[in-house]
C-alpha cells in the first residue's frame, strides 16, 4: 500500500471514528464520566450457560431483574483482574443510594476454566467483596457469551501439562441492563468514583 492509499484510509478511519462519536453523543440521554451507555441500542445476549461459584447454573434468566457489571479474567492474573476487582469493590462502596446498591450484581468471569473451578473462584472473589459472583463454564460455552460482548481472550505459554500460564484478556467491565441486554461499559483505566457515580445515573434514570 502506498503512502496516499495509506493516507486516505486513515483519514477514512479518522472520519469513522468522529462519526460514531457524534451519533453515540447525540443519542444518549444522560451524561457519563467513565462509561459509555448504548440506551436503547443495548443488544440481547445469546444463551449461554455458565456456572457460578455456588455450583448454581447461571443463565440469561439469572440476570434478568438486575443492574449486572461483569468483568472477564482469571484467578492467576498478576495485575489487571485484582486491580479491577478492587476497583469495583470501591465503586460499590462509593454508592451513596442503598437502592442503587441492592439493583446492581457484580460477576467475575474466568475465561480459564482449567484452573478456575467454582471452589477457587469462590476463595477469590469473596475476598474482595462477599457479595461479588464468581462463574466460569468450558470455552466452547463461555465463547458465545465473551464473543457476543466483544471480550477477546486467548491462552498464551501453555504447553502439554504446563500449569504455569498466562491468559490474555479484555480489561473492560461489561454493563448488562435488567432485560439481559449488553448496555454499555467501562473501559480502564478505571476509576472507582466516577464509576459510581455513572452507575447511580444510569439506574435512577431507569
Amino acid at each position: 500500500m502506498n503512502k496516499s492509499s495509506i493516507a486516505i484510509v486513515a483519514l477514512l478511519a479518522l472520519i469513522g471514528g468522529f462519526a460514531i462519536s457524534w451519533y453515540l453523543s447525540s443519542n444518549k440521554p444522560i451524561e457519563l464520566e467513565a462509561g459509555l451507555w448504548f440506551g436503547e441500542q443495548a443488544r440481547a445476549l445469546p444463551d449461554f450457560e455458565l456456572v457460578d461459584h455456588h455450583g448454581q447454573v447461571m443463565d440469561r434468566t439469572t440476570l434478568s431483574g438486575k443492574w449486572n457489571l461483569m468483568f472477564f479474567g482469571y484467578t492467576h492474573c498478576p495485575d489487571i483482574c485484582p486491580a479491577s476487582l478492587q476497583t469495583m469493590s470501591d465503586m460499590v462502596n462509593a454508592i451513596e443510594d442503598p437502592d442503587v446498591v441492592k439493583a446492581v450484581r457484580i460477576y467475575f468471569v474466568s475465561v480459564d476454566p482449567a484452573r478456575d473451578d467454582p471452589e477457587t473462584l469462590a476463595s477469590y472473589v469473596t475476598y474482595f467483596n462477599p457479595g461479588f459472583i464468581g462463574a466460569t463454564a468450558a470455552l466452547e460455552k463461555l465463547t458465545p457469551l465473551t464473543r457476543s460482548l466483544g471480550i477477546a481472550h486467548d491462552v498464551r505459554n501453555k504447553t502439554g501439562d504446563n500449569s504455569s500460564y498466562d491468559v490474555d484478556h479484555s480489561s473492560a467491565i461489561v454493563l448488562i441492563n435488567p432485560q439481559a441486554e449488553f448496555a454499555g461499559l467501562f473501559s480502564a483505566p478505571h476509576n472507582s468514583l466516577a464509576m459510581a457515580r455513572d452507575l447511580t445515573r444510569i439506574v435512577e434514570y431507569n
